[in-house]
């Protein structure tokens, strides 16, 4: 399972004259669904991930964001934290992304596990949370810690790091030594370079000093060669028993934050990444053989374009700046209810209540709905408890997990996108963020394209193509277009 974070279908069939490596050959030698809509809300990089390898959506899985605010706490909880565990190779931080604790459905790995106790499960990603969410209970999960930096893994994991990793972690170490690319640490690390910190409270994300641009290609090599030596090592594809590789690459959303999906530079990692998914294609012929694997390629969620070139294209366009919202709506309340914290605070897509007040402020979510409609780049303001009666509600219904979600979910306007940090940002539920690409390969599938279908389907269609039973709580269905006439 191949995962390009933030690729929309749109830039997958924009860029598609220009690939030349390993999805030129995915796509010409596959089966290409050139849209997958998810038809959940929000689309976030972990919701995305939980949903490709399980075969549900959030109702189900669990995952609801990145982080969320607990309903009863108010505290934020990283989708991979469980502080019973630690991060090999260093001393733990308070929020640490460490294993797939609030996961609530098994993943493809775990499938793969559950059929035979011999199978193995490997899952490769730039971020903890789409390595960790990708293995599930059952797989080695292996990930980019930015805090030291290396790959590693938890203790949830291994008790020590895989030995294959060791020689690429003395690689990427090499590179930094000898100025091939540069690193900002902690203070200063080993370039003498200053971090590019997130923005003061900001602390929505388990790996701030993994963001620069010149990280990313890099790192996207770094992950193919531990795919290579992971299969090597743990000899994934050496028997009849089914085994799975999940790769995650995490740069192309990095990039697609910083600088947009239409900019040179995004362009240029996604080249970048066609060429490294070629070099894992030629060797897993090598390694596992022709013919006797199966892919499947597809993304988290997608991105629109940055808001500022869309305005400049003469669409409805901008940013909503959700922590002024929450101010807006917090002085309405003081106003009709009395001056009180009535929020636990802010997450994309929406608004968490304090608790000791839920109730209370319940009865004035009508008029808070009406205050936000007057707010440009509002669309509208649903409550956890109304979803289904809006046609966005009802696909952020699929993605809500109660305790977990906001108690207030914001619906941006087309083009306007939360938050003013990064040039571009996504958890919308217009296509745009909902619509990805889908390519399947290898093994008993046939060559062809087919038009839209569901990301859900993605897990039971490989489950099939490797003869395990689809994960126990997927939601979605084995695609029959896909396998050849004498499968």
């Amino acid at each position: 399972m191949i995962v390009i974070d933030q690729l929309s279908s749109d830039s997958f069939n924009a860029r598609m004259s220009k690939v030349t490596g390993g999805i030129k050959r995915l796509t010409t030698e596959g089966y290409t669904f050139f849209e997958a809509r998810y038809e959940a809300a929000p689309t976030i990089t972990s919701v995305g991930h939980a949903t490709l390898l399980t075969g549900a959506y959030g109702e189900v899985h669990g995952i609801v964001s990145n982080d969320w605010l607990d309903g009863e706490t108010g505290k934020p909880t990283l989708s991979t934290q469980d502080p019973h565990y630690k991060v090999l190779g260093r001393e733990p931080k308070e929020r640490d992304g460490t294993a797939p604790t609030w996961l609530r459905a098994p993943t493809l790995a775990d499938a793969t596990r559950a059929a035979d106790d011999k199978a193995l499960a490997l899952s490769i990603s730039a971020k903890d949370r789409s390595a960790i969410l990708c293995a599930g209970h059952a797989g080695l999960a292996v990930w980019f810690d930015s805090e030291k930096p290396f790959f590693t893994t938890s203790t949830f994991y291994a008790k020590e790091l895989p030995a294959f990793v060791t020689p690429i972690n003395t690689r990427l170490a090499e590179q930094v030594l000898k100025g091939a690319f540069s690193w900002g640490l902690p203070g200063g690390g080993t370039t003498g370079k200053s971090p590019q910190l997130p923005p003061p409270g900001r602390v929505d994300d388990s790996e701030p000093f993994a963001e620069a641009h010149a990280n990313q290609a890099p790192l996207d090599t770094a992950e193919v060669d531990l795919a290579l030596e992971g299969v090597k090592a743990m000899g994934l594809g050496k028997d009849e028993i089914p085994d799975l590789l999940t790769i995650s690459f995490s740069g192309h959303d990095r990039i697609g934050h910083s600088f947009g999906p239409d900019s040179p530079e995004g362009l240029s990692e996604y080249l970048h990444i066609d060429q490294e998914i070629g070099r894992l294609l030629t060797g897993l012929d090598t390694l596992v053989g022709k013919g006797k694997y199966v892919v499947v390629l597809s993304s988290d969620h997608g991105i629109p374009p940055v808001p500022e070139l869309a305005l400049a294209r003469g669409l409805d366009a901008g940013r909503v700046n959700l922590k002024a919202l929450q101010a807006l709506l917090d002085q309405d309340l003081d106003e009709q209810l009395g001056r009180q914290d009535w929020f636990a605070g802010t997450k994309t897509p929406g608004f968490t209540f304090t608790a000791a007040l839920r109730a209370k402020a319940q009865p004035q979510v009508p008029r808070l709905r009406k205050l936000a409609r007057t707010v440009p780049g509002v669309r509208d303001l649903l409550s956890i408890n109304a979803l289904t009666e809006t046609p966005e509600g009802r696909l952020f219904a699929r993605g809500a997990f109660v305790g977990r979600s906001p108690d207030l979910i914001v619906v941006t306007r087309p083009y306007w996108t939360y938050g003013v940090h990064d040039k571009t940002g996504h958890a919308s539920p217009w296509l745009y963020d909902r619509a990805v690409p889908l390519v399947f390969f290898g093994a008993n599938v046939k060559k062809g394209q087919g038009g839209t279908t569901e990301p859900i389907h993605a897990a039971p269609t490989m489950s099939r193509l490797l003869g395990i039973p689809t994960p126990a709580a997927a939601q979605g269905r084995s695609l029959d277009e896909v396998f050849s006439p004498n499968r």
